[in-house]
């Protein structure tokens, strides 16, 4: 059984809804989420339904052929118009019949009743077809005296409808994505926005936040790409390359001899600006060893996996359990939390994320428990003169959490379950802050995720020596054990 999300847009009549529910019904499918908000958005309805393949090609078509799919962005235009009419019963009437002939809905209203016997009505008109706009406004200008009123963007009342196409619009040229993808941005806000409003946040603020992050990580490519870029010897025959880059989590690089170590690979969307970058700190970099291991499953950690082919991927079951469902296009760990979902996935339309292939996975560690709260060793992994033991933390930021450790040269890697939040610059601080707004929290059990973050912090208390904490976001921490 897979899950698909109905655009809809469905005529304002009695009875428009139980037509979409009958043929989901007749089909066996199931509705396991409907957002409506008619002072939101009055026109479009977003329906999630749960049935097999056929099921929903055959539900498509049938909304499809009800007229209530919009399986691709409308062109649309508002027009705004001040229209004089007399201040008499009925005259508001002709004006109606246009709009019907034409087929216009009208997605704001109001009158205001001046001296001289008439009534300045403000209207806006949603005309997705460019080309009736003057028939339209011709027909009516033969009637009463028309004012065209410049579209304002912050026209509080206009249907929110037309603001998910021009934010769809904007996105679609920002990345260049397909009609499809666009679609599947508007369905994800829509997530977004019904999520937050529940919390009693303003829809306006929701999507200037969505607008924000889709801009932020937008803007810094290309030649804005400008990571933080260090390397620091750390036994005699062993370096550690860091890229810190300006959206997503840091790329850690231990070299040693003709091999390299990969600890996590930032975001998908700077994919052609890191391989610059490894081009032009490793000359040979095609022809060295590889080998990647994640911190955790999360899109802003995996984004090169799928890119840089011919390494192999270590991770833990959990891990790789998160990444097969990403692979098979199903709701993968973090967006089995409902309030994570809608970001989970505006990141991996915005950043072109491409799961890898199974087939290069390296599972660490075997009869780990499925559930627990306490950080366990699973595994140890040599690489050159360095040892790593493997840790799994409880699953407090996400199921699958590792941690790296190794007593000598003391070296720590720790994904997000650890963040060097003092460490970041003041963008990368801006950058991060948009996440825990728009999914609620970026952990998915945050007791569990205070507690392994104390198990971090104890198990420095108990070693010696200064250590180099490698965290998931932020430079990174040089650390006396007994402070």
């Amino acid at each position: 059984m897979n899950t698909q999300t109905f655009v809809t847009h469905m005529p304002d009549k009695p009875g428009a809804f139980m037509s979409a529910v009958k043929v989901i019904s007749r089909n066996n499918g199931n509705i396991i989420r409907v957002s409506f908000n008619k002072a939101v958005d009055f026109h479009t309805l977003f329906v999630e339904v749960r049935a097999d393949d056929g099921a929903l090609e055959r539900i498509s078509k049938e909304l499809l052929m009800l007229g209530y799919l919009k399986n691709e962005l409308s062109v649309s235009k508002v027009v705004v118009v001040n229209i004089k009419i007399d201040d008499s019963p009925g005259k508001l009437y002709p004006v109606l019949k246009i709009l019907d002939r034409y087929d216009i809905n009208i997605s704001y209203m109001n009158s205001i009743e001046h001296g001289g016997g008439h009534q300045n009505f403000k209207m806006g008109l949603l005309i997705e077809d460019p080309q009736i706009i003057k028939n339209v406004l011709d027909d009516i200008s033969e009637l009463y005296p028309i004012d065209i009123i410049d579209y304002n963007d912050e026209e509080p009342n206009l249907d929110n409808t037309i603001f998910y196409i021009r934010m769809g619009n904007e996105i679609q040229k920002m990345f260049s994505l397909s009609k499809m993808k666009t679609m599947e941005f508007i369905r994800e806000s829509n997530r977004i926005l019904q999520m937050l409003q529940d919390r009693g946040e303003d829809p306006n603020r929701v999507f200037e936040h969505v607008l924000h992050l889709a801009k932020f990580m937008a803007e810094h490519r290309g030649d804005n790409f400008r990571p933080d870029i260090s390397v620091t010897d750390v036994t005699e025959n062993t370096k550690l390359h860091v890229i810190e880059p300006p959206c997503g989590s840091n790329t850690y690089i231990l070299e040693n001899g003709n091999e390299l170590l990969f600890v996590d690979t930032g975001f998908a969307i700077y994919a052609d600006e890191m391989m610059l970058i490894l081009r032009s700190i490793f000359a040979d970099f095609d022809e060295r060893g590889k080998k990647i291991m994640i911190t955790h499953a999360d899109v802003d950690h995996c984004g090169l996996l799928s890119v840089i082919e011919d390494a192999e991927i270590l991770m833990n079951e959990k891990s790789a359990e998160g990444l097969l469902k990403q692979y098979n296009h199903l709701t993968d760990l973090r967006e089995e939390n409902a309030f994570c979902l809608g970001y989970s996935r505006l990141s991996m339309i915005f950043s072109g994320y491409v799961p890898p292939d199974p087939s290069r996975f390296r599972i660490m560690g075997k009869d780990v428990p499925n559930d627990h709260e306490e950080m366990i060793k699973i595994d140890t992994l040599v690489f050159g003169d360095i040892s790593l033991d493997v840790y799994e933390g409880s699953g407090g930021h996400l199921p699958g959490e590792m941690i790296f450790v190794s007593d000598e040269p003391k070296l720590m890697f720790t994904g997000d379950i650890y963040v060097n939040t003092g460490g970041l610059t003041k963008g990368r601080n801006e950058f991060n802050a948009l996440a825990p707004y728009l999914m609620g929290s970026v952990n998915v059990n945050s007791e569990r995720a205070k507690r392994m973050r104390e198990t971090i912090t104890e198990m420095l208390k108990r070693s010696d020596g200064t250590w180099m904490i490698c965290s998931g976001h932020g430079a990174v921490e040089t650390k006396r054990a007994d402070i």
